[in-house]
């Protein structure tokens, strides 16, 4: 059974450690069923205010367990190394979490790639000063002769100026 002073204590651990401090598996169930009870109970401005101190030291639990579940997540993807002390939903919430973060991963590795892919290897001409690519990389500056590979894009851009030509691997 939850009560005020355990609220208070699991505020202050949870503040001042680095981890998850140890909650009941049914948490969430009992902190409904404290306001339920607390609520009905309420006759007076103190015991408002009172009620109102508890939802902002829940608040702040609840802000700082879902913070340190998701600074967890990046370092569980690398270490498999899970963050202990989580209740069963904080633990569908991670495993939400390192869902998207492998999803998002997996998206950058695949562009990373593609834009790999659409590399053209080029000579050089003529001097070319220095420039932001279509990637918003800089390249340059080149002296003629200078061998590069360029983002496709930039690569017909040059040549269609005469600055470069296309370069077949030998």
């Amino acid at each position: 059974m939850l009560t005020d002073e355990t609220i208070r204590r699991i505020f202050e651990e949870e503040k001042n450690s680095q981890g998850l401090t140890k909650l009941p598996d049914d948490f969430f169930g009992q902190v409904r069923e404290y306001f339920e009870k607390k609520t009905k109970m309420v006759r007076i401005e103190a015991d408002q205010w009172a009620l109102d101190s508890i939802k902002r030291r829940l608040k702040t639990i609840f802000g700082g367990r879902e913070r340190k579940i998701l600074n967890s997540a990046p370092g569980f993807i690398d270490s498999g190394v899970l963050l202990e002390n989580m209740t069963p939903e904080e633990g569908k919430f991670f495993e939400r979490v390192v869902e998207c973060i492998k999803g998002f991963q997996k998206e950058r590795e695949e562009k990373l790639e593609e834009e790999e892919e659409n590399l053209v290897l080029v000579t050089i001409l003529e001097d070319v000063q220095k420039f932001v690519g279509i990637n918003m990389k800089n390249y340059g500056s080149f002296k003629r002769g200078d061998i590069t590979t360029l983002p496709e894009p930039n690569a017909d851009l040059l040549i269609k100026k005469g600055l470069v030509e296309k370069t077949e691997m030998r």
